[in-house]
């Protein structure tokens, strides 16, 4: 049986132990529990970051932030998915024009972007589909997919 994480839990973690469960959970944004813990930790005030990687306070994740849930990128977004591609696919080059280096996989950038991407599918009924490679040139590797959730 998993381990229930609470406010209370978080807060009682060292940073380092805070900064751990965030990069698991964002690593397995293919699950609701998963995005509403790193909302919990989020929202906790408390470090959870390590210094050379991105976190929710900083102007790089805010620029991603302001790009993935743009109105006029939804549609992209869900032709991408529409034809079975990666949503990142479509948003990332989006990225890229808007932060250049700053966007990179070593600082937690593209784990970031595919964060906020799944959490903005999932709020349109969609469930993650199996991950595939990016279009050549991407930065990140892979990205998922994402389908329409049965019934809706």
């Amino acid at each position: 049986m998993a381990t229930l994480v609470t406010p209370d839990k978080i807060a009682a973690m060292s940073t380092e132990d805070r900064a751990t469960l965030y990069a698991n959970c964002m690593r397995t944004v293919d699950n609701e529990d998963a995005v509403f813990i790193v909302e919990m930790i989020v929202d906790s005030g408390l470090p959870y970051a390590r210094k050379k990687e991105l976190s929710h306070g900083d102007p790089e994740l805010r620029a991603i932030e302001l790009i993935v849930n743009a109105p006029a990128n939804e549609a992209a977004m869900l032709g991408a998915t529409d034809h079975g591609l990666p949503p990142l696919s479509v948003i990332e080059p989006l990225i890229v024009r808007k932060l250049k280096g700053q966007y990179r996989a070593d600082n937690g950038g593209t784990v970031l972007a595919g964060y906020l991407v799944a959490k903005r599918l999932y709020a349109l009924d969609f469930e993650k589909g199996p991950s595939t490679p990016m279009p050549a040139g991407s930065v990140a590797r892979t990205a998922a997919t994402f389908r329409k959730k049965p019934g809706y």
